[in-house]
């Protein structure tokens, strides 16, 4: 295997087609396999029994947007979802909520004028991350959930939702779709299976849990079954740079024990590029 050498700004660069898989682990079809198959049949129970861990509007997705303290950065983005919603996603079934933590009226007021969201909850100081993430997936009536932080953008010239239901109904054990359209499938801990495809010819790969038990699971730029949250458990919480650590690392050992993840073939319309201040949320307390 090719050893991969970041080079100095990678996090800014998009994933090359066929993608740069560098020091990643690549997994056969049996190793694949024996991963999926402990996992399909709990996957199924819980999502036959779906309305036991919360409840939604089949086939419905809920877009959350989560914002703290960074107007420039959420304006780039309202810049960017209103016309890919506009003119090239055309899911009927969605809706659009923003959850403000604590950014004060300027942010919110914006919000509204720009007529993307269908419901804004505007916090009036930062909850933290975890326990605004836990309030609004309570909120949300989809059946899924894509989660949009506010230093991402999103582009593309062809929908996405679509794309990511199929896989997530045809394939049970896959519990989430990862979006980020981003250089880092070179790095060590990527475990990644064969290439599977849907009954409509459509081409994904599985990422499974590496040895900590990471790489499935992630908190912004995903599109996800809320069931496959619910059953999990809610997001423990923390403080500053705990919360992150909390919300990416020590919910996903659990997340992954039942759920893989898939990143579908040419279609990652989610970008991040990383020319920001980190969230202040990070640095105030609960």
């Amino acid at each position: 295997m090719t050893t991969h050498i970041p080079r100095p700004g990678w996090a800014q660069e998009r994933q090359p087609d066929p993608p740069n898989f560098g020091q990643a682990r690549l997994v056969s079809s049996l190793r694949l396999k024996c991963s999926v198959w402990p996992r399909r049949g709990r996957a199924q129970k819980i999502i036959a029994n779906s309305e036991s861990y919360c409840s939604f509007e089949p086939g419905m997705v809920s877009l959350v947007v989560l914002s703290c303290k960074r107007l420039p950065e959420f304006k780039r983005l309202c810049e960017s979802l209103k016309p890919y919603f506009d003119k090239v996603e055309d899911y009927p079934k969605l809706e659009k909520i923003l959850v403000d933590n604590g950014s004060g009226e300027e942010l919110v007021d914006y919000a509204r004028s720009t007529g993307i969201f269908d419901t804004i909850i505007a916090h009036t100081e930062n909850l933290g991350m975890a326990p605004a993430l836990n309030d609004v997936y309570q909120k949300c009536r989809g059946e899924f959930i894509s989660l949009i932080e506010d230093d991402m953008e999103i582009e593309g010239d062809r929908p996405y939702i679509q794309q990511c239901l199929e896989v997530l109904n045809e394939y049970p054990e896959i519990g989430i779709v990862r979006l980020k359209n981003q250089n880092n499938w070179w790095k060590p801990n990527r475990i990644i299976g064969p290439l599977r495809k849907t009954s409509t010819g459509g081409e994904f790969w599985t990422w499974l849990p590496d040895r900590h038990g990471n790489n499935v699971w992630a908190c912004g730029s995903t599109l996800f079954r809320k069931a496959s949250f619910f059953s999990t458990g809610l997001l423990e919480t923390g403080e500053g740079r705990e919360q992150a650590y909390i919300v990416e690392n020590i919910y996903a050992r659990k997340y992954n024990k039942r759920w893989l993840a898939a990143k579908i073939k040419d279609c990652y319309p989610v970008v991040q590029p990383n020319d920001n201040v980190e969230s202040p949320g990070f640095d105030d307390k609960l």
